[in-house]
């Protein structure tokens, strides 16, 4: 015995570049063995992923299987088709073109026969002597014109009748072209079921499919708070695109950052053989160095800058799982759709930060705690102040708790110009070489209102101790207010509204006359 049924969708797990459906349902069986197919399911569904559970009975076996059925014609389904539909209003048309032909053909001949009667009347008033030239004139004149423009008329609608016919001609090959039987793949799960007392059941079959993908996506609002302060409302969706020819109606989402089908393999022993060997007379007597730019690779606040490309998902090493706020529909047309999934607000402080070496505008910057149930996925941002929508920025990977650093757009009435001057000095008897870096920052503001400034710059800082890299802080003006162990200069510094203020430090690079590369 065998029964076929069609289970809704009711739940779908989107991983980072696949889906994971689950179709429910309840089902009336027989008591003893059958078999029950399940249709519906995605012609791309993964054979070997294939999950079926069956309440109070046992499953002896179950495989993915697909066939090709023959659909209806077009032309016998309910619903038209627009060439059926453009079939139908050119028969429309040449059946009006017909009847005008046969309109104009009857008027055709009531003209003639008027004509005729007008030749004959004047043939027999001409034999009894009642001529009258000048009424025969009139009479016949206008039967001539009324013939003639009969007859034009007579040709254009059969023209037009003529043209009707070629395109209904045309437009029905078409149709029937168009109507040849159509095979469409029906995939469906077969199972081979047993249950001992029959009734009502539950279903439940679940299978993997490719071409869903999702990535999260923020928008971030600045704003002022009723209490006194500043706030950032954070609101997160997954933005997903499928196309796996199924649609998903009404469905609970969710969406992992797993990835179940990476490959993990140890790594091969190899020998790794070490050497010892005495340093060279040269070498002896040179230190290479380079100087290279390092991105700091935190998370939160200092967080490194992710790719302008669509990099994959960074969960920061632990598979995260987050569930949509309400039941979602998604069609299989692979457009983006965006998804609710969390949204906080937490207190934030803000301030304008320049960094000159960079960019001469200057940014509002924002940093709060995520305040929200997960942790915050890097991906891409939408930024948002009280006056509308001011850019986008890219948002680092942030644990719950952690502090967040967001840029809010620049400050029209700020600008900062920056020049930088090197003097280069060696002692003739030590060959003790110092590069001396002078660094002059203008700053300008003007609006109508003071601000409180943040500059922020930057020296090199050596890992070797034959390069000594000191900041002359009595030849910075004004003091910088903070100096990091990554070499950041940090001025704060209040500016007048219509003012312009000049920023000057030093910092030297000292090395010896062994080091080479500088």
């Amino acid at each position: 015995m065998s029964t076929t049924v069609t289970l809704p969708v009711t739940k779908v797990t989107v991983l980072e570049d696949r889906a994971l459906v689950e179709r429910r349902g309840e089902v009336t069986l027989p008591a003893g063995p059958q078999r029950l197919r399940v249709e519906g399911l995605s012609p791309l569904a993964v054979d070997r992923s294939l999950q079926v559970s069956l309440s109070g009975g046992a499953i002896v076996g179950a495989r993915v299987n697909r066939l090709w059925k023959e659909q209806p014609k077009e032309g016998l389904r309910e619903h038209r088709t627009e060439l059926g539909r453009r079939v139908e209003s050119l028969e429309q048309a040449v059946r009006v073109a017909t009847g005008d032909v046969l309109r104009l053909e009857s008027r055709l001949s009531v003209a003639q026969a008027a004509r005729a009667d007008v030749l004959r009347s004047i043939s027999e008033r001409t034999g009894a002597g009642m001529a009258a030239p000048d009424t025969w004139r009139l009479h016949l004149a206008a039967v001539r014109a009324e013939v003639g423009s009969t007859e034009e008329a007579l040709r254009q609608a059969r023209k037009r009748e003529s043209v009707a016919q070629q395109r209904l001609a045309e437009a029905r090959s078409t149709l029937v072209q168009g109507e040849q039987p159509e095979a469409k793949l029906i995939t469906s799960a077969e199972m081979e079921v047993n249950h001992p007392s029959g009734g009502a059941v539950t279903v439940s079959v679940a299978y993997l499919v490719p071409c869903a993908v999702w990535r999260p996506a923020y928008r971030a609002t600045l704003r002022s708070l009723e209490g006194g302060g500043e706030g950032v409302t954070m609101e997160c969706e997954a933005v997903v695109w499928q196309r796996t020819e199924e649609d998903w109606k009404d469905v609970e989402m969710a969406f992992s950052t797993a990835r179940p089908t990476l490959g993990a393999t140890p790594p091969r022993l190899v020998e790794d053989r070490l050497y010892l060997r005495d340093k060279t007379q040269q070498e002896k007597q040179v230190v290479e160095v380079s100087i290279r730019e390092e991105s700091i690779q935190t998370t939160g606040e200092g967080g490194a800058q992710a790719t302008p490309d669509m990099p994959g998902l960074d969960d920061g090493g632990e598979a995260l799982t987050l569930k949509a706020l309400h039941r979602v529909t998604l069609p299989s047309d692979g457009s983006p759709h965006r998804v609710p999934l969390f949204q906080f607000t937490a207190p934030a402080t803000s301030e304008l930060v320049g960094t000159p070496e960079h960019s001469p505008l200057v940014h509002r910057v924002a940093r709060f705690e995520n305040k929200g149930s997960s942790v915050l996925l890097a991906g891409p941002v939408d930024l948002v102040r009280t006056s509308g929508y001011v850019g986008r920025a890219q948002l680092s990977f942030a644990g719950v708790g952690e502090r967040v650093k967001l840029g809010f757009g620049s400050e029209d009435a700020l600008r900062i110009a920056r020049q930088v001057e090197t003097k280069l000095d060696t002692n003739r008897i030590t060959g003790r070489k110092v590069r001396t870096h002078f660094v002059k920052l203008f700053l300008s503001n003007t609006g109508s209102r003071p601000e409180q400034i943040a500059l922020e710059e930057r020296m090199p800082v050596s890992e070797v101790e034959a390069v000594e890299i000191e900041l002359l802080k009595d030849k910075a003006k004004p003091a910088p207010a903070k100096v990091s162990q990554d070499g950041i200069i940090r001025f704060e510094l209040p500016t007048p509204a219509r003012s312009q203020q000049e920023v000057t430090f030093s910092y030297t690079v000292s090395s010896s006359s062994k080091v080479s590369g500088l």
